[in-house]
């Protein structure tokens, strides 16, 4: 697996893993909704985030990537087929190097909570998100650097 800061030239290969995710985890979202976040994604994904992504073997096609601001993980997302292959782990290791990571998840979505305790993240405190219009509210992880995790200083 190679580590790849991605460009606008990967913009339609990360649109598409990223429309495969959610038509996979959120089915019961309206297709104009979803549309419309695919434009958004579109539009906003390069400009506003440090997007790095897994390429496969051999200069083979983009497998997942990870969006970030600064040390926060916006988006984390991994093409259906290549889940459980490492990919999420892969990315998580590459960016780990700024220090502690943050992510925020909805209470809503289990899954991803579980799946971000099981790369180390840490509950650090939840806040409402009715503000947002969205039902639940939002919890914090977080995740120590590897300086932390390992008592190393």
């Amino acid at each position: 697996m190679q580590i790849i800061a991605c460009t606008e030239e990967h913009q339609d290969r990360l649109t598409e893993i990223w429309l495969l995710s959610v038509r996979r985890t959120l089915s019961d979202l309206d297709p104009s909704d979803i549309q419309f976040y695919a434009r958004l994604f579109r539009e906003e994904i390069l400009d506003r985030l440090e997007v790095h992504a897994v390429r496969g073997r051999f200069g083979g096609e983009l497998t997942g990537f990870i969006a970030m601001k600064d040390s926060k993980v916006e988006l984390l997302v991994v093409h259906p087929h290549y889940q459980g292959q490492g990919v999420a782990n892969a990315l998580l290791d590459h960016v780990s190097q700024r220090g502690e990571l943050a992510v925020d998840v909805g209470d809503q979505t289990p899954d991803i909570y579980e799946f971000y305790q099981s790369f180390g993240f840490v509950e650090s405190g939840r806040s409402d998100s009715a503000a947002s219009g969205r039902a639940g509210s939002t919890v914090h992880l977080l995740r120590p650097g590897l300086d932390a995790q390992t008592g190393v200083s």
